[in-house]
């Protein structure tokens, strides 16, 4: 009886040890376990993707294809789109619709950039010789007015008849890239012109949509409706092309829905910043700014920053200027939305400048200057007109 008394104690004391060590067993293995199903689990989400991002989707599949770098247009809806701007018009001298037309093709420019892709081109004529220049590339986004073009296949050559005012090259250029999304835009400068490059316009019946617009006259508009009748989806412009289109929200969102592009945020209408609405100014320089007079350095050097500075506390407000040279009988003009950085230490950066000839009736600039505001749809615009008291 005492012997097993003695020995009970032991025997429970075997038992506890031999279950402890069991117990360890078990845990170790199945730590061991459990790190090979979190490595199977790591591997499987590595493989297949997140599986949260599939249950909670109505109908979600994690895809095995790589994502590229760049997505191209096409894979957003935005499908490549060729461009060739016609130059209606006689561009042996650089006139006002030149000027227009060529703010227009870097808008077109920067807009094509969002198409990956695309194709744009130009073709005009100078009569003197009767000659006509064209290219056509893929847009390059490298490429800005400030920059400027780098020719691709550009060329020269003589006009023959029947050119159709450029049509029938605009879509031998089109061709030429393979898209099947293209438009032509057509700009006249509202005159009457003639010549081998214009012959056989009214009958050309065109393959893609081209759209026209004047720059000024009525006189051409006969045959814009005629190019617009012949053309699938065509459209005429009835409403003359701003003097400064790359100032004219409208204008902008014109292009857009042409293009197929969204509108950017700062080519919406002007809005009211701190209760103040953007405001347009135009500096007229009324004197002969052929030379550096004191009444110039007073203007152009003073009341210009002046009025530059304050316009920086009006959000989206422009400024302009005008001044003439006698010698030759040229004025100079420019206008941009005021850029803060501009100061009179760093110096102003040309936007839209423009020398052209004078001609009769510009009333001091007063009317130029009216084109100049008439481009953002005389939203608040003042005209400051200096005179050196001097009969001019």
């Amino acid at each position: 009886m005492l012997c097993y008394t003695v020995c009970f104690p032991l025997q429970v004391m075997v038992r506890c040890v031999d279950c402890e060590v069991y117990c360890r067993n078990r845990l170790y293995w199945a730590r061991i376990i459990g790190f090979v199903v979190c490595l199977c689990l790591v591997f499987l989400y590595i493989c297949q993707g997140p599986p949260a991002l599939k249950v909670n989707s109505l109908s979600g599949k994690v895809s095995s294809l790589h994502v590229p770098d760049k997505v191209s247009s096409a894979s957003l809806g935005r499908g490549p789109l060729n461009v060739v701007i016609v130059y209606a018009f006689d561009c042996t001298n650089w006139t006002s619709a030149w000027y227009t037309v060529d703010g227009i093709f870097w808008m077109v420019q920067e807009k094509l950039t969002y198409f990956a892709g695309s194709c744009l081109g130009y073709i005009y004529v100078i009569s003197t010789p009767n000659t006509y220049t064209l290219d056509m590339k893929v847009v390059d986004p490298t490429e800005t007015k400030e920059t400027g073009y780098t020719k691709f296949a550009w060329h020269r050559m003589t006009c023959t008849k029947n050119m159709a005012s450029g049509l029938a090259e605009a879509h031998k250029m089109i061709s030429s890239c393979g898209h099947h999304n293209s438009i032509i835009l057509f700009f006249s400068d509202g005159l009457v012109n003639k010549g081998d490059f214009f012959d056989g316009t009214q009958n050309f019946v065109s393959k893609v949509p081209v759209h026209t617009f004047t720059l000024a006259g009525d006189a051409y508009n006969h045959v814009l409706h005629s190019i617009v009748a012949n053309s699938p989806g065509g459209k005429f412009h009835a409403t003359a092309v701003p003097e400064r289109p790359n100032l004219s929200s409208p204008f902008s969102k014109l292009l857009d829905s042409l293009l197929g592009a969204t509108p950017k945020d700062d080519e919406k209408p002007p809005g009211t910043v701190s209760g103040r609405e953007p405001l347009d100014v135009v500096i007229i320089s009324a004197f002969d700014s052929t030379n550096s007079t004191p009444a110039w350095y007073t203007v152009d050097n003073e009341i210009f920053w002046l009025v530059q500075e304050k316009l920086t506390h009006f959000a989206n407000s422009c400024m302009g200027y005008i001044y003439v040279m006698s010698t030759p009988n040229m004025y100079t003009s420019d206008m941009k939305v005021v850029d803060p950085a501009d100061t009179k230490e760093t110096g102003y950066r040309k936007f839209d400048w423009r020398r052209l000839k004078c001609t009769k009736n510009m009333a001091s600039g007063l009317a130029e200057a009216h084109k100049m505001i008439s481009s953002r749809g005389y939203h608040d615009g003042v005209i400051l007109f200096f005179s050196d008291g001097l009969i001019n």
